[in-house]
């Protein structure tokens, strides 16, 4: 029997190659889209979950209290040791501290130095920290970060630093100031892990160093990559812990002020989608995603069902034949499965390969590593069975039912004389969802596209075009560089600060205004910066002078949130007025025009600005209008006399800005290609819709052409139907799509309004796809000439 079926299905599908390639198109894009969305979802659920002791591992975090909790990611860096002796519930803790930027330096071989500048690789560890997180080692052991100098480095670095994995013994230097002795060699981080750091330096190296020593027990602040691990003894909760965490906030309290800490614990793999203490990625996007998946697979189901019974009409004497000589229905419906089911796998493999073409582009978009290792393949094949076999019913399953019960004296008279056949009500209804599905998708991409464009066109409230930044990584050389940057042709303005205008690194901490017995019941952002700051970025005073030059704090300037925040009436009433930040305070005598200081889906702060050169980090340089070739050589050169042994590299601050809207990029992306694909695989249905409606109407066309209808009459036959069904799809998707990007608006303080405009576009956006996919058919039915369709009459 299966090899009846098997011949038959080939036999019928190699006479209709255009119906099955159609079918395998839409199944297959559709399948590729699943799959890479599949193993997306998969390789983020998978996070820090190889760990052995992930169910036992919790890390501490804390809410900062000022108007409201801000949640924060790192702790005092008391707290490991803390914990260690007040909890005898926990197994081991352990603090780590990441850095951002560090210059590594070693010599090589032939005795040259070499320099590498690393990005979030680098973090200060205690020793338990490698026992915690599985980091097994290759060489070395572990336990000798108990020792001040040392350092782990991976596999990968200890080859790219030393030609060798085995690099024990061998020196490192950190930022030109601290000599690593490298004790241990890790075995190579997977890719679905948040702690990514590759150079572990020992913990007790900053207990050793007078400049940091100090701080090291101190609770009076903490840095947002200062996270606290901990394990828990088997047979104990993290619940215990997160009961412990009010006994630490009394007994160990911010020394100012005892209630601004507040201490939390969290489960260490959850983490990873926890955007309030964890990292960025939040699980509605994996869920959106997800969704957006099995809607492209229901697309291409009503494709395949609209096409099938579609097809249907050019089998009804085959199933009349067929049950005339003995068939059972149960007999042709499997029959029809079997046809479906060849389909199905071909388009599996079709997506398969289809998804191995697009996985580069993906990870590219999306600045992810997945690969198609052995763990994937082995998953995704249990996927794509129950995958399949899924597809093969949700597509199989009506036409095989509707074409196995035919009547066969009916089926025998004549294809075109079955009435009612092939359920064109149920075809309207699911041609109508694949418009929704489109029409949501094509709204939400206009409003991703117009969200982006507010964004980069928005004022940020300084000049962010032709300033580019340098990192100043020794203060002692600035004000000659910053002397000898201003007098390059082509540069208008030098200024050294901590950070530029708007950046991902801020400083926040509290402030007392006059003599008010106690600080502000909220936080303020400080940017130190020279005189030339406002000058370089174009920021605006509202009221009042620029500071003064100088090294340490005497004067303050203030935006205008700062004052709005003290419910003063006017800039002018702070001006001359004291304020008290970290122990300095001094008068405000300026106040300037509000800035972005986050990105646009965060409001502005209150901000202040100080000279206070032992604070700065950057050198800020604006540029003339013109070519900056010469300027940028000559600039290059300067710095590298001043810093012969750091590693040179500038950014202009269009380029931090586009780092802001890196998310916003991805989303819109994302949602481009998913509309494009929902889109496409639209046309196919709408497609399969046209070749039934011309079938069913062959003879009514005639007769009416007879009777004297004009060509436009006729086009409007077919143009009612999918305008009709087109308005009933858009009443339908215009709310749902206006609720979904109305709510992920909501993240944005800044944001567009979802207008009429966006609405409209979509709506003839779609009807401009159904001109195109239907019109050439509808023509050709149009201009046929009458007596072919009537000849059998």
């Amino acid at each position: 029997m299966i090899h009846n079926y098997l011949t038959v299905a080939l036999r019928k599908i190699s006479k209709q190659r255009d119906y099955v390639l159609l079918n395998v198109l839409g199944l297959g894009l559709s399948v590729a889209c699943g799959i890479l969305i599949f193993a997306l979802i998969r390789y983020h659920l998978s996070y820090d979950t190889y760990h052995k002791n992930a169910g036992r591992t919790a890390r501490v975090v804390m809410d900062v209290r000022t108007e409201t909790l801000m949640p924060f990611s790192g702790v005092p860096t008391p707290m490991s040791k803390t914990l260690r002796a007040e909890c005898a519930f926990l197994e081991k803790t352990a603090m780590r501290s990441g850095q951002d930027e560090v210059l590594v330096s070693v010599v090589n071989d032939g005795g040259e130095k070499e320099k590498f500048k690393e990005t979030e690789k680098f973090a200060w560890v205690e020793p338990e920290y490698l026992e915690i997180l599985d980091l097994p080692l290759l060489h070395g052991d572990g336990g000798a970060l108990a020792e001040p100098n040392t350092v782990v480095i991976s596999e990968k670095l200890a080859q790219k630093y030393f030609g060798s994995t085995n690099a024990l013994g061998k020196i490192l230097r950190l930022n030109n100031e601290t000599d690593l002795r490298v004790v241990g060699v890790m075995q190579e981080l997977p890719n679905n892990t948040d702690y990514k750091q590759e150079i572990l330096g020992s913990w007790a190296t900053l207990k050793s160093s007078s400049a940091s020593a100090n701080g090291l027990d101190s609770w009076a602040g903490a840095r947002g990559d200062n996270y606290c691990f901990a394990l828990l003894k088997e047979g104990h909760d993290i619940r215990e812990l997160e009961a412990f965490m009010p006994f630490i906030n009394k007994k160990y309290p911010h020394p100012e002020s005892p209630e601004l800490f507040t201490y939390k614990a969290r489960p260490m793999p959850g983490l990873h989608f926890d955007t309030e203490y964890g990292f960025s990625m939040d699980k509605k996007y994996l869920w959106a995603l997800g969704f957006i998946g099995l809607f492209l697979l229901i697309t291409a189901c009503v494709n395949f069902v609209n096409m099938a019974t579609a097809q249907a009409l050019n089998r009804i004497r085959e199933v009349g034949v067929r049950k005339s000589l003995g068939s059972t229905r149960g007999q042709l419906f499997w029959q029809f499965m079997f046809e479906t089911a060849l389909i199905v796998a071909a388009s599996l493999i079709a997506g398969f390969l289809l998804a191995r073409i697009a996985l580069p582009y993906l990870n590219n978009w999306l600045d992810e590593n997945l690969h198609f290792d052995v763990s994937l393949l082995t998953a995704l094949a249990a996927f794509l069975v129950i995958l399949g076999i899924f597809l093969t019913f949700l597509a199989g399953f009506y036409p095989g039912l509707m074409q196995s019960g035919f009547n066969p004296v009916v089926s025998l008279k004549a294809a075109a004389d079955v009435p009612n056949m092939g359920g064109l009500s149920l075809r309207r209804v699911l041609v109508s969802s694949q418009f929704v599905i489109s029409q949501v998708l094509i709204i939400g991409a206009a409003v991703v596209t117009e969200q982006m464009r507010y964004a980069q066109e928005a004022d940020w409230g300084f000049r962010p075009g032709a300033v580019l930044t340098l990192e100043v990584p020794d203060r002692h050389n600035m004000k000659s560089l910053q002397q000898q940057l201003s007098q390059i042709a082509g540069v208008q303005s030098v200024s050294l600060c901590y950070q530029p205008p708007a950046a991902d690194a801020n400083n926040q901490t509290g402030v007392r205004y006059e003599n008010r017995p106690e600080g502000e019941p909220w936080l303020v952002n400080t940017k130190p910066a020279d005189a030339n700051y406002l000058e370089t970025f174009g920021l605006q005073l509202v009221a009042g002078r620029n500071l003064q030059p100088g090294d340490t704090t005497r004067e303050y300037i203030v935006n205008e949130t700062f004052v709005k925040k003290l419910n003063l009436a006017s800039p002018d009433e702070i001006l001359n007025k004291k304020i008290s930040i970290e122990a300095k305070a001094a008068p405000v005598v300026g106040v300037i025009r509000d800035f972005h200081n986050w990105q646009l889906s965060e409001p502005i702060s209150p901000i202040v600005i100080n000279c206070y050169a032992a604070g700065y980090q950057t050198c800020a340089v604006q540029l003339i209008p013109g070519n900056p070739t010469s300027a940028l050589a000559q600039i290059r050169e300067v710095w590298e006399r001043h810093y012969p042994d750091h590693y040179y590299e500038h950014r202009f601050m269009d380029e931090r800005m586009d780092d802001f809207l890196e998310t916003e990029n991805m989303i819109l992306r994302l949602v481009r290609t998913c509309a494009g694909i929902a889109i496409f695989i639209g046309c196919l249905g709408l497609y399969g819709l046209a070749a039934f409606i011309v079938t069913r109407k062959r003879k009514e066309i005639g007769i009416r052409k007879t009777l004297g209808a004009s060509v436009p009459g006729i086009l409007w036959l077919f143009g009612k139907e999918y305008t009709r069904l087109i308005i009933i799809a858009f009443i339908l998707a215009a709310p749902l799509a206006w609720w979904v990007m109305n709510a992920w608006l909501e993240d944005y303080t800044y944001r567009i309004s979802v207008g009429a405009g966006i609405f409209a576009m979509s709506l003839l956006a779609t009807f401009a796809v159904a001109v195109l996919t239907v019109g050439v058919q509808s023509v050709r039915a149009a201009l046929a000439n009458p007596v072919s369709s009537l000849r059998s009459e």
